[in-house]
């Protein structure tokens, strides 16, 4: 079984400064402070009282943050039972009640809820190549005004979205490059 030698620390919220185990699992990479600082100063205002959906959770740093600073109900999605396990471990030792763990495949998940939500990360293990498959599945699952956050490799091309996103911000730290979304009010529903 992985060991957990490392940890990320919740940045802030109700949990401010608790302090999550990472798993040694080869490519389990954890979005770190600086880039979650910067995407949650983006989504202040915008996260309280939103259901979030973290897809290929990994760590749930993402999640777990979200849900520390107000989300109404986050989903923690990880295929990796290893993973999912600690996730779920993590979820009931920090009693957060507005978590849910879901162990299987973000496409499983995506093609198979018929759910919507507010936001959406999508921060899939980059040798993977699976932002644009997964960024097509998310689209139709976000609600008006709804954001879908992507992290991928800065060398990684990846698809613009349609005509009725529109892009917030972007930014690249090191290798890594991420962009916050917002799907525009159409006038329909999801659901």
């Amino acid at each position: 079984m992985a060991k957990s030698k490392h940890t990320i620390r919740i940045i802030s919220g109700t949990h401010r400064s608790r302090r999550i185990p990472v798993l040694e699992k080869e490519g389990l990479r954890p979005t770190g402070d600086r880039l979650r600082e910067t995407l949650f100063n983006w989504l202040q205002m915008k996260l309280p009282g939103r259901t979030v959906w973290d897809i290929c959770a990994g760590t749930g740093a993402l999640g777990f943050e979200a849900a520390s600073r107000g989300a109404k109900q986050v989903n923690l999605i990880e295929m990796d039972i290893q993973v999912s396990r600690q996730l779920n471990k993590i979820t009931q030792e920090f009693a957060f009640e507005n978590i849910q763990v879901f162990n299987q495949s973000a496409q499983s998940f995506l093609q198979n809820t018929t759910e919507t939500t507010d936001i959406i990360f999508l921060d899939p293990p980059f040798a993977n190549d699976l932002i644009d498959e997964l960024t097509n599945l998310s689209l139709p699952k976000i609600n008006d005004g709804g954001l879908l956050y992507r992290e991928f490799g800065i060398n990684q091309e990846v698809m613009n979205l349609p005509e009725n996103w529109e892009l917030l911000r972007t930014k690249s730290a090191g290798q890594v490059k991420i962009e916050l979304w917002q799907k525009q009010n159409t006038g329909k529903t999801n659901a």
